[in-house]
């Protein structure tokens, strides 16, 4: 229980982080290794993904590993390679699934208890020295990608907002999860990227729902990846699961705004009501 705004927030964030220390991935991580090396050539396998930018929250997303294989095993056409280490993998595994760019494993029943594969070629170097690769796009051609060029940005960026923007990204992604927003938490996550990068400090309680108000002003548009690496990133939403995104969104500020009038006026409890129904009941009790 907390007595203010800012009590409230660190204690909610708190119980957001998370870490990648579950002996089951590790064991999982090498079988698979094992498993895609025996069939491709595995040149590298390494941690992606919000775990590597951390801006993970605990229980929810999985984990994400990069596979670098051999270029004589990779096809021209992305989706086939997608095919064939599925494939591979379910002769390892049950359960295997493929959503572009990765192939998801999953070891539990959770929704975290998934490794997303994604199998890359190595296509360089970025200006910055980071390791430049091709993956799928879902459509069968490439996109780049560069996990440590992004984990370096968002360092770097997270450093000059005193450490609030992971942080904030958490809430944007709790958001998602706690209220099922059926919308990709990289995307998510580079929306926010996008936000702060002309912003001089972070405040939760303003700065959640502004980047919450520029996603409404957009319905959703392409973000641009501020590495211009990726070029713009889609938020890959179905007509169906648009209209579901738009729907919470909405009700997301208007509940944020609420939890603004109150706060103005002096009325710490009704906020604490109000953020608590914009994250579904997780937000910690006043008192």
């Amino acid at each position: 229980m907390a007595k203010t705004l800012d009590e409230g927030f660190q204690l909610f964030l708190d119980s957001l982080l998370s870490n990648d220390s579950r002996p089951a991935v590790s064991e999982h991580r090498e079988i698979i290794r094992e498993c895609l090396d025996s069939e491709f050539g595995v040149y590298a396998f390494f941690l992606a993904g919000s775990f590597l930018s951390d801006t993970n929250i605990r229980g929810y997303g999985g984990v994400d590993y990069f596979v670098s294989i051999g270029e004589d095993s990779i096809p021209d056409d992305s989706n086939v390679l997608l095919d064939q280490v599925e494939q591979a993998l379910a002769a390892c595994f049950l359960g295997v699934v493929t959503r572009a760019p990765a192939v998801e494993v999953p070891f539990g029943a959770g929704e975290s208890e998934v490794i997303r594969v994604v199998p890359a070629r190595l296509a360089g170097q970025t200006g910055d020295g980071h390791r430049l690769y091709a993956v799928a796009d879902g459509m069968g051609g490439w996109m780049s990608s560069s996990p440590d060029a992004h984990r370096a940005y968002v360092e770097d960026l997270d450093l000059n907002l005193d450490g609030k923007l992971r942080p904030l990204i958490r809430l944007l992604k709790a958001w998602k999860h706690f209220r099922e927003v059926p919308i990709s938490s990289f995307y998510l996550e580079l929306r926010c990227v996008e936000y702060a990068f002309d912003e001089k400090m972070i405040v939760y309680t303003v700065d959640f729902p502004n980047v919450l108000q520029v996603m409404w002003d957009d319905q959703f548009s392409d973000v641009h990846d501020p590495k211009r690496i990726s070029g713009y990133v889609p938020a890959r939403l179905t007509y169906a699961d648009r209209k579901v995104a738009i729907s919470r969104l909405r009700t997301a500020l208007y509940h944020t705004s609420r939890a603004q009038e109150a706060a103005a006026a002096g009325d710490v409890e009704e906020a604490y009501v109000y953020w608590n129904r914009v994250f579904n009941g997780r937000f910690p009790a006043y008192g």
